[in-house]
């Protein structure tokens, strides 16, 4: 038992509790004797805790160590929750934790020092214990402090009982936090050869030392070259090596980097030494790699619009954009015209192009829009484009006006399902329809063919192409002054009676011009 009941002491474990619970480790009671709440305390350290999380962890602890020194209280008898404990392992985990100077250095000198005395330490005890098998490793449990681990496997069972059955395992007074192997059976061999590799796996935290001619302490001098390819010099020592003394099974590579031990390049050395399933592993890491990189640009971009959405300014009144803003009500057409927005640098296209999708998108219920930038591109990528999310698509820096002839079946929106990114095999075609969704293109006053707007008898039709030359900025820089002055486009033309034949030409004209 604990002792005597003190409520302050219950109420600082149970704020110990609660963060142990929440970060998946067993409670433990509110009265428990002053050692393991230490060892709780230390656990909970070791773990990545946020740094919130981290300095009520060390309130709680010593709050509840400065309770034992309060006036009239006297020393309260620790009971120790060892003393009858009796212990039983063939193999075992240690990790060590302190607050002493060493294990915050960030000299690697004073930690290869520390280090280099724990390998000392771990050699006595392997002889003591008569163990078959030793690693070690220090790690980085925070950007501030590092800690121990060894694991050993006995040749024959440690079994004592008492509060100081664990002595020899103290390192310079540092008691560890234990792991016994509890596996029995066919298992146990499998958790032995486990718990080696865990602690010499270059893992996220590992520390890496300058290269020195002795390299990776456990390869032979011969091996020097090849040790250091697949295993950089780091804080590490064992006398059971991986992929000689056992064989690495790749689950566990896969469970150590699914729980964010293991870095994806990590993990893929590694896999390729185990070799048996790489090419799925390789395969499944290309296409998590390639996710994350697009979603960093997403959100980068996100990020960045939302911080300059302050910064954005009102956008004048054009007749064009109204029309064909409200060309785009959900109604069914079987065509819809595309909006071609053409001026000079700087004039706000891309900005007045956004606004309009912006608002169709707010008339159709819609989240957004997709902006593909073209330039000298003859195909469109429109592997994004999704009409459950988009509601249309800018064509961002169109290099020629006939390339909106040459996608007119695609741009103006028939109810008709059409494939892109077409091969002799088809592997990365995928479906797309404009039907019910608006395309605004813009184009630079360098773009070639801009006068085929008025002289092509499909592109200056505005039931096919709604032109809107922009002589001035599209945007408002001076609310006063913008609602006096009239926004200044190219003239609008009349729009040209239908005829039979949508986007047929005149009779004056060559049909095979």
């Amino acid at each position: 038992m604990g002792g005597g009941r003190n409520p302050h002491r219950e109420e600082q474990v149970k704020g110990l509790n609660v963060v142990a619970l929440a970060h998946g480790k067993a409670a433990i009671r509110e009265n428990a004797g002053r050692p393991l709440v230490r060892d709780l305390v230390a656990e909970l350290l070791r773990l990545e805790l946020t740094a919130a999380q981290r300095d009520k962890v060390s309130q709680l602890s010593a709050s509840y160590e400065a309770s034992f020194g309060e006036a009239g209280e006297g020393p309260q008898p620790e009971a120790n929750e060892d003393a009858g404990r009796a212990w039983k392992f063939s193999a075992v985990q240690l990790t060590y934790n302190s607050s002493s100077e060493e294990f915050g250095a960030q000299d690697l000198d004073v930690l290869r020092r520390l280090f280099d005395r724990f390998v000392v330490f771990l050699g006595g005890l392997s002889e003591t214990l008569g163990a078959q098998g030793v690693s070690a490793t220090m790690e980085r449990a925070s950007p501030l402090q590092v800690h121990l681990h060894a694991y050993l496997h006995l040749k024959k069972p440690f079994q004592r009982r008492g509060a100081d059955a664990l002595r020899p395992f103290a390192f310079e007074g540092i008691r560890p936090h234990l792991e016994p192997n509890r596996a029995s059976g066919k298992a146990f061999a499998g958790a032995i050869r486990l718990g080696h590799f865990y602690v010499v796996a270059d893992k996220v935290g590992s520390l890496f030392l300058r290269l020195h001619k002795y390299g990776p302490i456990f390869f032979p001098q011969r091996h020097f070259a090849e040790c250091v390819r697949l295993w950089p010099p780091r804080f590490n020592y064992t006398t059971y090596p991986p992929f000689q003394a056992y064989a690495v099974e790749g689950w566990w590579l896969d469970n150590l980097l699914k729980g964010g031990k293991l870095t994806r390049q990590t993990y893929l050395t590694l896999a390729a030494q185990v070799t048996v399933g790489f090419q799925k592993r390789l395969g499944d890491c290309k296409a998590a790699e390639r996710y994350l990189r697009e979603e960093a640009v997403r959100e980068a971009v996100r990020a960045a619009g939302q911080a300059l959405a302050p910064t954005k300014l009102p956008m004048k009144v054009f007749p064009e954009v109204e029309d064909f803003i409200g060309r785009h009500d959900g109604s069914p057409q079987f065509r819809r015209p595309v909006l071609a927005i053409v001026g000079g640098t700087r004039l706000g296209k891309s900005m007045l192009a956004a606004n309009i999708l912006d608002r169709i998108a707010c008339r159709l219920g819609l989240p957004g829009f997709l902006e593909v930038t073209v330039e000298e591109s003859e195909q469109m990528d429109l592997a994004e484009f999704d009409r459950r999310e988009h509601a249309g698509v800018i064509l961002d820096g169109v290099s020629d006006a006939y390339f909106l002839k040459r996608h007119r079946e695609a741009l103006q929106g028939r109810p008709k399902a059409l494939k892109s990114a077409k091969s002799a095999t088809n592997v990365y075609a995928y479906t797309y329809s404009f039907c019910g969704r608006a395309v605004v293109a813009t184009l630079d006053l360098s773009a070639e063919n801009l006068e085929a707007f008025d002289e092509d008898h499909w592109l200056r039709n505005r039931d096919n192409v709604i032109y809107l030359k922009l002589q001035e900025p599209a945007y408002i820089l001076d609310n006063a002054v913008a609602a006096a002055a009239p926004a200044v486009s190219s003239p609008v033309p009349a729009r040209e009676n239908k005829r039979r034949w949508i986007a047929s030409p005149g009779n004056d004209e060559n049909i095979f011009h």
